[in-house]
């Protein structure tokens, strides 16, 4: 069961927890229960970068950083005869950097997995630290980043 705990910027909350000057220090603080895992969700925007911290073990493990690109398939495209071009001929594709911490392929998974829920082309600095890896987690995840970031 989801049970999320949200602060924005702005010093509202929709818990009882009041307001500290870490809550004030990032856009959107959100911890949400899952497995029986508190799972807290950080996010910030600056200029040119979102900066992403998604964590069951309340600390940093790990940072990548990860850019988006446009990819249009020149078959499809066009469509035919001027039409528009049919469902997935434009597509993401992401490129994945690991800055800081320990690396995995699971975790880089898990990543490229968690983009598929934002849709965003600003570069994402992003840590990711779950005590599990799997397809439920990721998408209860994935569920409130859609609901945070876009």
């Amino acid at each position: 069961m989801t049970t999320p705990t949200t602060t924005t910027n702005n010093g509202s909350s929709s818990s009882s927890s009041s307001t500290t000057s870490l809550e004030q220090a990032f856009d959107h603080i959100e911890t949400i229960d899952i497995g029986g895992h508190p799972t807290d969700i950080v996010y910030h925007r600056f200029a040119n970068k979102l900066f992403l911290i998604i964590t069951q073990h309340q600390k940093m493990a790990n940072v990548y950083t990860v850019r988006s690109h446009s990819h249009a398939d020149p078959d499809v495209a066009l469509g035919t005869g001027g039409s528009p071009p049919p469902p997935g001929a434009n597509s993401r594709i992401y490129t994945i950097k690991h800055t800081f911490g320990a690396s995995s392929d699971e975790a880089e998974a898990a990543i490229r997995y968690l983009m598929n829920f934002i849709d965003q082309r600003d570069e994402i600095v992003l840590t990711l630290a779950l005590k599990q890896i799997d397809k439920a987690t990721l998408d209860q995840i994935g569920g409130q980043l859609r609901k945070m970031i876009n």
